[in-house]
């Protein structure tokens, strides 16, 4: 009788092991948010947790411009705006915007003190934050995670926040290498996509500037690549804050509304190369390879300034609708 007993405990023991195994895979596939990836996010309150632990390998940049920065930025933070990765006008040929070379980004990170094991958080007030992720991952650091929420999330945490930058950094190793080249694209790559069996390229810029009713400073002509497909960058964030991310469930059904072919590479581009990071990252969470990832560097501005490319204007973006109803 003692026997069955113990049996009986060994397999009630058994199960509850078994289905402790099987929630604990459940989470690792379903992460934050229900995200594959959902590490690649962190929230206000893990944030303020590493902050406090005093981790001397912690980094936090804040992605803003001056004024975002000096109206109150975490604590520590350190401001990184698009000029300071941005590669010299002089060497893009009237196309601004494009990522600096990998000397240029190893003088840049090295200054905000990171080296190749330091903890990188980035965070932002609108949708820069991805940029500065995407860039860090073509160059190789990995150990990268944006603030979901951006500054407007600490800020309703009720966590403080400093109007004066900290003093210089104590210099970082880290040195940049391209580590994933398909993720950076420019304009040949986007030209091959004619084929349709080549992959999917999507246009990540607002309505009125896809339907060629609105042209942005720095684009030289209106409309949109004829073989590109609107997919909004804000469809991928809340509407409340544009830094925090929408729920996996509701990325899968956008990218099911869009009608997302998953056997094929995926191509993102908007005005300069930064809001199109936003549907980038947003496929990456959801467990995307890299190697199907890329970003079109150049974007608008650099397709539109070559007259020998084609354009096209008016909103027709059926089936690929902006947002989901």
């Amino acid at each position: 009788m003692f026997a069955l007993h113990v049996n009986r405990l060994a397999l009630v023991t058994v199960l509850l092991l078994g289905l402790a195994t099987i929630a604990s895979g459940a989470e690792q596939k379903h992460g934050y948010k229900g995200y594959t990836r959902g590490n690649a996010l962190i929230t206000a309150r893990e944030l303020k947790q590493l902050i406090d632990s005093n981790n001397p390998r912690l980094v936090v940049v804040a992605a803003e411009n001056e004024i975002e920065y000096r109206l109150g930025h975490i604590p520590g933070s350190r401001k990184v705006d698009r000029p300071e990765y941005e590669a010299p006008q002089e060497t893009q040929g009237g196309i601004t915007g494009n990522l600096i070379d990998a000397s240029g980004f190893t003088k840049l990170s090295q200054r905000l003190g990171i080296s190749k094991d330091s903890i990188v958080v980035v965070y932002d007030t609108k949708y820069d934050a991805t940029r500065l992720w995407w860039a860090f991952y073509y160059y190789g650091k990995t150990d990268v995670r944006v603030l979901d929420g951006g500054i407007k999330a600490w800020k309703e945490s009720g966590y403080g926040t400093e109007l004066l930058a900290p003093g210089a950094a104590s210099p970082g190793t880290f040195v940049a290498k391209i580590t994933y080249p398909g993720l950076r694209v420019d304009t040949p790559e986007i030209v091959t996509l004619q084929n349709p069996g080549k992959g999917q390229l999507w246009d990540n810029r607002d309505t009125k500037e896809y339907c060629g009713e609105e042209l942005k400073k720095g684009a030289y002509r209106k409309g949109h690549i004829p073989w590109g497909s609107h997919a909004d960058w804000s469809a991928f964030k809340k509407t409340e804050n544009s830094a925090e991310w929408i729920s996996a469930a509701d990325a899968q059904a956008l990218l099911k509304k869009l009608a997302v072919d998953t056997s094929k590479d995926q191509y993102f581009f908007c005005q300069s190369g930064v809001r199109s990071t936003q549907a980038l990252f947003t496929f990456y969470l959801l467990g995307w390879s890299l190697n199907k990832l890329h970003n079109y560097d150049s974007s608008w501005i650099g397709w539109s300034k070559d007259q020998s490319l084609p354009v096209v204007s008016g909103c027709n973006i059926e089936p690929t609708v902006a947002f989901v109803k």
